[in-house]
């Protein structure tokens, strides 16, 4: 009875073992999140501009594109005294008086068309290198014959980005 048990428990596990696999599959998976932000690095002189004189393409900030979009992405910006007026000038805008003095920029390098108060300054068609494309903005005015209202003079530019 004892041989009869050990020869049953044998060839139950010979059975077992013949249906064992000889490979098997392991799928590994990751995740990578969208990475798509901008950053405006101002220039000291931004904030301190001499709206008396005349400048041309003075550097007032660094704009920083991230994207990890292999579609590739778009920049626009946006001024906010040339959108309130439905402008393709921007323009500084005296909360006192009713002076303004009109402007315009290069972002890159570029000259920056307006329409309306917005603007399409970068259209990529591929993702950014791991630290980004930094893209200079230039200002050019001409205050020096302007013969401006005293008072604070100011426009606020809004950058935005979307992927593609």
């Amino acid at each position: 009875m004892k041989k009869i048990a050990a020869i049953l428990i044998l060839g139950v596990g010979v059975a077992i073992g013949a249906f064992a696999a000889t490979s098997g599959n392991l799928t590994l998976t990751g995740t990578v999140a969208q990475n798509l932000s901008i950053t405006v690095t101002p220039a000291a002189v931004a904030s301190a501009l001499d709206l008396t004189t005349a400048q041309n393409n003075l550097a007032v900030a660094t704009i920083t594109e991230v994207s990890n979009s292999h579609l590739g992405y778009t920049v626009t910006v946006s001024s906010a005294n040339a959108v309130s007026a439905s402008s393709s000038t921007p323009d500084f805008t005296s909360a006192t008086s009713p002076d303004t003095l009109a402007y315009s920029l290069t972002y890159g390098g570029t000259p920056v068309a307006f329409t309306s108060g917005i603007a399409t300054v970068t259209t990529a068609t591929a993702k950014t290198p791991a630290g980004g494309v930094s893209n200079t903005l230039g200002l050019t005015y001409d205050g020096s014959t302007a013969n401006l209202s005293a008072g604070t003079y100011s426009d606020t530019l809004t950058f935005t980005i979307t992927a593609n």
